[in-house]
């Protein structure tokens, strides 16, 4: 029953392409409610396009699903917040509930309720991939759902392709 409904929040984590598609950037409107609290679903977000993504930790994300991610076609978009970036570590949980990252606690403000993670984890990231966590983390299926699949769950640099603008 579980499987089915992570199943079904998978597929509701696509993004719907709204108006307003351009050369800089375009706006997508988010359908589940995996973001939440950050973005609550059905808000329209606008994006700035990448060419050449520099990983930051913390930016949020559109890019294409990796291939053999279960119950996902790929290619297609979502939105993540990038929580490692290529070679570094992230591993849950400390004492406290918190993710670790490269060694130190990560404070997350904008996790929809603790802890960070109720499936423990450690991964070590190959340069050009990212560790994807979605912000609403009890129904998110991110990269901790596919670390059965090839790449371990995590996502190329290359397959971002848009940022969430601030603000």
């Amino acid at each position: 029953m579980i499987r089915t409904r992570l199943r079904a929040l998978s597929l509701a984590l696509l993004l719907i392409p709204a108006s307003g598609c351009g050369l800089l950037g375009y706006t997508v409107t988010i359908s589940s409610e995996s973001m939440e609290p950050t973005i609550k679903k059905g808000t329209s977000v606008q994006t700035r396009r990448v060419g050449d993504y520099a990983p930051r930790r913390g930016d949020i994300i559109v890019y294409r699903t990796p291939e053999g991610w279960n119950g996902t076609t790929a290619g297609t978009a979502r939105v993540g917040r990038v929580i490692g970036t290529p070679g570094g570590t992230v591993k849950c949980c400390d004492a406290a509930g918190r993710l670790e990252v490269d060694g130190k606690a990560l404070d997350e403000p904008y996790v929809a309720s603790p802890p960070a993670s109720h499936r423990p984890f450690e991964v070590r990231l190959p340069q050009g991939r990212l560790w994807i966590m979605n912000d609403n983390r009890h129904v998110a299926l991110d990269s901790r759902a596919y670390q059965d699949a090839p790449g371990g769950g995590t996502v190329g640099v290359s397959d971002v392709t848009a940022v969430v603008s601030r603000g």
